[in-house]
């Protein structure tokens, strides 16, 4: 039977792993707004697909700094593992 790891590194485990989905769904999200805004003519586009469009650049900035704050706590979770370690 393994053990359970310490709740420390059981915690930079998962903000890694809360990094990395929001790293995808942030990619993901600039891929749909990219072939939204290459694919769909300007003439073609009404006021909620423009207002889609802006709504997903929002979107793309608060997961950029979502991304930021979550490899700041990574790298606190680091630093304290390893402090911890020693």
């Amino acid at each position: 039977m393994q053990a359970e790891p310490p709740p420390l590194v059981d915690a930079l485990d998962k903000s890694n792993q809360a990094a990395e989905a929001v790293r995808e769904a942030a990619d993901d999200l600039a891929v749909v707004h990219t072939v939204l805004d290459v694919q769909v003519p300007a003439e073609a586009r009404n006021e909620e697909v423009d207002q889609a469009l802006a709504q997903a650049d929002q979107l793309q900035e608060q997961l950029d700094k979502s991304v930021e704050l979550l490899q700041d706590v990574t790298k606190t979770l680091e630093a304290e593992v390893k402090n911890r370690a020693t």
